[in-house]
């Protein structure tokens, strides 16, 4: 898969939310989400999607860039007792066509909540999205490729795999034009006035924490603590704090303080600038 897709970190992020939005919804109990496979295929290596019974597939002019939702017999089963308000027992001899018949609003509902920031992608629209496999995008023919999502849910202590499937030149141009709107958001940050930049980092969410000491246990000594145990901080001084700043690579110490009081609350004194190149990446993020 391109690093362009790769690194599509909002996408990633969305795909991974809607899919936990819709799993709480729809599968009447708690779910833990998280994406396990991503890669680049040719339709003939969908042959799995093709034959599976609870494929739906999507209309290429309401969903030019998601082609199929796949889901496994379990959720499946679990979709449709939690829609009859069943246990999940009694649908357990159900037939594939009649959970499919009941699982395709709900498939609906997911595909709505995944495609609704895509651009062209017309999830209001009255028409159902749902259609044969040779009118989705590419129509799952040779020459198609399609960017293939496998993403685990986990619930009733066992896990799950529901498969989405992206038509990878749309995924492609979507990449594409995020590069863009992120230089030119990156390029406005850079031109802007100490003042503006004042004004960015300061509404700016990233979390700042000031840190008196740190110390290395070994996982042994970790497993051996205990409530009321004391872990003396032998170098520890008051009058030198390291500001640490959570950014996507981890913290990272950003300057030096000591620790003091302003207005009656405890309070962090710098004693060394933050940087102007620091101060911008956190607009950039």
């Amino acid at each position: 898969m391109p690093p362009s897709i790769a690194n599509l970190r909002p996408f990633w992020e969305q795909v991974q939310s809607s899919t936990e939005a819709w799993a709480h919804a729809n599968l009447g109990e708690e779910t833990a989400v998280r994406i396990t496979a991503r890669r680049v295929i040719g339709a003939s290596a969908a042959a799995d999607i093709l034959e599976d019974p609870f494929t739906f597939f999507m209309l290429a002019s309401l969903s030019p860039g998601i082609a199929s939702i796949t889901l496994d017999n379990r959720i499946a089963v679990q979709c449709a007792a939690a829609r009859l308000h069943q246990d999940v027992e009694s649908l357990a001899d159900a037939s594939s066509l009649f959970l499919k018949l009941l699982c395709e609003q709900t498939s609906i509902v997911l595909w709505q909540k995944v495609a609704g920031p895509l651009e062209n992608h017309e999830t209001s629209a009255a028409q159902s999205p749902l259609c044969d496999s040779d009118s989705v995008v590419g129509g799952f023919d040779h020459a198609s490729r399609y960017l293939r999502v496998d993403i685990a849910l986990e619930f009733g202590g066992d896990i799950s795999i529901l498969k989405l499937m992206y038509g990878f030149d749309f995924i492609q141009k979507h990449a594409q034009a995020e590069l863009r709107h992120e230089e030119v958001r990156k390029q406005k940050a850079c031109q802007q006035s100490p003042k503006a930049l004042n004004a960015s980092v300061r509404a700016s969410a990233i979390s700042l924490d000031a840190v008196l000491e740190r110390m290395t246990l070994t996982i042994a000594e970790c497993s051996r603590l205990e409530v009321g145990n004391i872990l003396p901080l032998s170098n520890a001084d008051a009058n030198r704090l390291s500001l640490c700043a959570e950014t996507i690579n981890g913290s990272v110490d950003i300057g030096l303080g000591e620790l003091g009081v302003w207005k009656r609350q405890r309070a962090v004194k710098l004693h060394t600038p933050i940087s102007e190149n620091f101060a911008r990446e956190i607009v950039d993020l």
